[in-house]
């Protein structure tokens, strides 16, 4: 019995290794896929900036060698906005740049829904929405870059929040998905979104805010995909959107070409 005793614990100890080494194997590995994306987005970002800069200040010259013809003018002011909307790409693609330079880390899933409620409706806010949430347990840890996963939920919240009125109410809950995944699903009772715009909002540029930068959602699925992750949007006009996202425990890093 003793040694039956032994060798059970000894092997619990070699497992328990086992799992340890496989997991800091996998920390290591996705930290350097991250890294090497992290270089490249920086690497695009500082191309394209400075050729930006050389073009603003030509259509300033342009401008003001344009003077009082309205003709010219107007075109010279499309090209800036046009510009100055490239800019803010950019800027957003050195963000993720820097943002790939942390560490990664086990996300308890809940916590980072929490964190991201508390920054769009922060203590003491005006909004009159309500947040219902039902939170599952014993979830598998996500192991990510807390900042990627949260300006996932941030974003869909925002969306939600720009398009509640009075009464409005966010429906929020995760569960487990079965084979170390788990489901989190982030429903609105707004207006809904036309069927013909459901297939688009997930493109890059696509908005209907007067000023948008039509990004928001993009990111939503990029880095939900990032982490191996699927993301779908649901909606019905005058009822509701529904967003069901879906995060493998485990999976190797995917990269967007």
């Amino acid at each position: 019995v003793l040694m039956t005793t032994c060798c059970y614990g000894l092997q619990v100890l070699i497992d328990k290794q086992r799992r340890m080494d496989a997991e800091e194997g996998e920390f290591d590995r996705r930290q350097s896929q991250l890294q090497a994306s992290g270089r490249l987005a920086a690497e695009i970002a500082h191309q394209v900036k400075n050729p930006l800069g050389i073009i603003n200040n030509a259509v300033f010259a342009l401008g003001q060698a344009a003077g009082d013809n309205e003709s010219l003018q107007k075109q010279v002011k499309l090209v800036r906005e046009e510009v100055n909307r490239a800019d803010q790409v950019i800027t957003k693609l050195m963000g993720y740049a820097q943002l790939v330079e942390g560490r990664l880390a086990k996300l308890d899933i809940n916590d980072v829904l929490e964190a991201a409620i508390d920054q769009v409706f922060p203590k003491g806010n005006k909004f009159e929405i309500r947040i219902r949430r039902n939170y599952g347990i014993a979830l598998p840890p996500l192991l990510a870059q807390t900042g990627h996963i949260s300006e996932v939920f941030v974003n869909i919240l925002q969306n939600a929040r720009e398009a509640l009125g009075k009464d409005g109410e966010i429906h929020i809950k995760t569960v487990y998905g079965g084979d170390y995944s788990f489901q989190v699903m982030i429903e609105d009772n707004g207006p809904g979104i036309p069927p013909d715009q459901i297939a688009k909002v997930f493109e890059p540029y696509h908005t209907t805010k007067e000023k948008g930068t039509g990004l928001g959602l993009a990111i939503v699925k990029h880095n939900t995909e990032l982490y191996g992750g699927t993301v779908t949007i649901d909606s019905e006009l005058g009822k509701y959107t529904r967003f069901q996202l879906v995060f493998p425990g485990r999976s190797p890093i995917r990269f967007q070409k």
